[in-house]
């Protein structure tokens, strides 16, 4: 059954059009009271972080729910159309691609990907037939002007709003015609601020004077970073914004709509959009009442949280009967039984974080949404950020390199002719280089990105567990002042740490199966089998999201605004970059030693057998320097947490006799 418009369930405050806030607030460009621009300027805003996240899609999905008060489409549809559509045009861009030969050009041979050579130097690629090739360039196109269309939609009538409010602040009457007229003089921005990628998005002041981005906020590291981003391409790009995938613009619209609808404070879940109120009610009353039944738990959950649950299960069920068909031989039931086994490593540390020891400070529906949120939303945009990342620092590596070897001429000569050899003799020549690379790679590229993006997956994900919670007192006078706290600031700084952990166990779960089966070697169940036990060895992302919690409840719960962003990933960077870095500089020695040798991957040498394990003997050091890293770690987030459970105590009683003298 398709999901038609319904009225929205939760209380909709209209705007105060007469109110001084709406007739004296700033005005940006097409009306807005918000810079384009004015993405993570305040690190509490949570909703930023989901315009970013999926392209937008989250945002943008509540954002016609509040205005429209539509539902998205079924998960369903959305699979077809974006996942499993594009899938069968690549299987079949693969199935019908046919060989063409690309004869030698002289010495130098032409290769494109995983091609192979002929022993007479020409070249055989596989090539898919034009008219599959244009109609699946016309689908992505389709889907790009299909989302580019309704995204403008929302835009246009975030406008009208504005005009009709702007207007009757004035005590005018709204005039249709005047109203259009507006909205068609800036028809250019709508279409420029949801562009796939533009620079043309004009500068964004407040038409009203230069005071900047109207009421500043105290910010943060991320803050601080977007700034520095956002002003150096204003100045650069003839004084423009840069807009990629909608993100700024969606953001924009999600403070707007907030504003307008009254909805600034979370109320409902993503997605389903189901009001806190419908059950967390039954949540509160399992904690309270300390039940320990795990079925009272599973039956307590949100509506989201049985659509993840539905989907994983039909998601394993498919790939079951994938691996029992015997379609890809790559992917035999062996292969399935190691995929329920890296599932099950997350699951297990999962049990023993959250309903071993703390399951009454955070509740099973909010495990289910940050452990997916890690899994689904965290991985892809790490991906993605740190391709990003890789490629500036690429670039800034190349030119380092270029300024230290132009003096080789010998090594020069080489890289014209036999780049792959003079790489070798590179690394092995200039170790403090490459040493330099790994450093960038381990601190930059892999710690900086992943622990910043764990955060941002842990700060995008609201549930009523980690909100105030407060019912009034059996009195009569049921005023705020009377009610009182139903948790206690200790058990919502154990359920911080339980929700960061849980993301960071998504993240790990995906990662670990992307090293499981796609870094692997080669097919192998044995080296899969490895791998995954190797990855087993080091929970080093959960325990960086343990440490990065402690940050959090010092600014949250104990009230250190100082604490900002920087100094709440600053103890797990150097925990995970230097956890890395090792591995790096480890890994790099190796293959220095085989190059010096003459058995590296090139070489004529036959290879033992057990050359390919993922473990060997020589990686026995590195193995112990890592598992001592680990030990450091969490021994620091032992002192940590200790002293700052102590003080989230004392902070409990003070409370508590506050209320009482109150209740005298």
């Amino acid at each position: 059954m398709v999901e038609t418009t319904v009225g929205i369930p939760i209380p909709m405050s209209e705007p105060d059009f007469a109110s001084p806030s709406s007739i004296n607030r700033r005005v940006f460009r097409g009306g807005f009271s918000t810079s384009i621009c004015q993405i993570f300027r305040d690190p509490m805003r949570r909703t930023d972080c989901c315009a970013i996240a999926c392209c937008g899609v989250l945002s943008s999905d509540r954002n016609r729910y509040l205005l429209f008060g539509e539902l998205p489409p079924p998960l369903w549809r959305r699979l077809l159309m974006y996942l499993i559509i594009p899938a069968l045009f690549v299987a079949s861009l693969n199935y019908f691609a046919v060989e063409v030969t690309i004869p030698a050009n002289g010495d130098s041979t032409s290769t494109y990907g995983n091609n192979d050579q002929k022993d007479d130097g020409d070249t055989t690629i596989k090539v898919a037939p034009l008219p599959l090739r244009l109609a699946f360039y016309a689908y992505l196109v389709f889907l790009g002007i299909r989302g580019r269309i309704e995204k403008r939609k929302t835009r246009r009538e975030i406008m009208m709003k504005l005009y009709r409010e702007r207007e009757s602040a004035r005590g005018e009457q709204v005039d249709p015609n005047q109203m259009a007229h507006y909205v068609h003089q800036h028809r250019l921005d709508v279409y420029r601020a949801h562009r796939s990628c533009s620079c043309c998005y004009a500068q964004d002041l407040p038409v009203d004077d230069n005071r900047g981005f109207g009421d500043e906020v105290e910010g943060d590291f991320c803050t601080r970073l977007w700034d520095c981003l956002s002003k150096t391409f204003w100045g650069g790009c003839c004084g423009c914004w840069c807009q990629c995938c909608s993100a700024c613009a969606i953001a924009q619209e999600e403070r707007e709509i907030e504003r307008l609808t009254g909805n600034v404070e979370p109320k409902m879940d993503y997605i389903t959009f189901e009001p806190f109120t419908d059950y967390y009610p039954a949540i509160q009353y399992l904690n309270e009442n300390q039940i320990r039944s795990f079925v009272q738990h599973a039956k307590a959950i949100s509506k989201l949280s049985v659509k993840l649950l539905q989907n994983l299960g039909g998601v394993l069920a498919i790939l079951i009967l994938f691996a029992l068909s015997d379609i890809d031989k790559n992917f035999t039931f062996s292969n399935m039984v190691v995929l329920l086994l890296t599932l099950c490593q997350a699951l297990f540390l999962e049990y023993l974080i959250f309903w071993r020891w703390n399951r009454f400070d955070l509740s099973f529906d909010s495990v289910i949404k940050f452990f997916a949120c890690g899994f689904l939303l965290t991985t892809p945009m790490a991906m993605i950020f740190e391709l990003i990342v890789s490629t500036v620092t690429e670039l800034l590596s190349l030119v380092a390199m270029i300024f230290i070897v132009v003096e080789d001429s010998e090594l020069v000569n080489k890289l014209q002719t036999d780049p792959k050899h003079a790489m070798k003799d590179l690394a092995v020549g200039y170790p403090a280089l490459f040493i330099f690379f790994q450093f960038l790679n381990a601190f930059v590229i892999a710690a900086l990105c992943e622990e910043m993006i764990k955060y941002f997956g842990y700060w995008m994900v609201v549930t009523p567990d980690l909100l105030p919670q407060k019912r009034p007192n059996n009195t009569s006078d049921q005023n705020e002042e009377n009610e009182v706290n139903t948790k206690s600031i200790r058990s919502t700084g154990t359920g911080i740490t339980v929700a960061m952990c849980s993301v960071a166990l998504g993240f790990a779960c995906c990662e670990n199966l992307l090293y499981v089966f796609g870094y692997t070697p080669s097919q192998s169940v044995g080296l899969e089998i490895e791998t995954l036990i190797a990855r087993s060895i080091f929970p080093v992302h959960p325990l960086c999201a343990a440490i990065q919690s402690i940050g959090v409840c010092k600014r949250d719960l104990e009230g250190q605004r100082g604490v900002g962003l920087g100094r709440i990933i600053a103890p797990a960077i150097l925990l995970h970059g230097s956890f890395d870095f090792v591995l790096m500089v480890a890994a790099y020695l190796q293959q220095v030693k085989k190059i010096k040798e003459g058995n590296d991957d090139d070489s004529d040498i036959p290879k033992e057998d057990g050359s390919d394990a993922v473990m060997t003997s020589d990686d026995i050091p590195t193995l112990l320097i890592c598992v001592g890293m680990v030990i450091v770690g969490y021994i620091y987030y032992v002192w940590q947490s200790r002293a700052q459970t102590k003080r989230l105590i004392a902070m409990d009683r003070t409370a508590a006799v506050d209320e009482s003298s109150t209740l005298v």
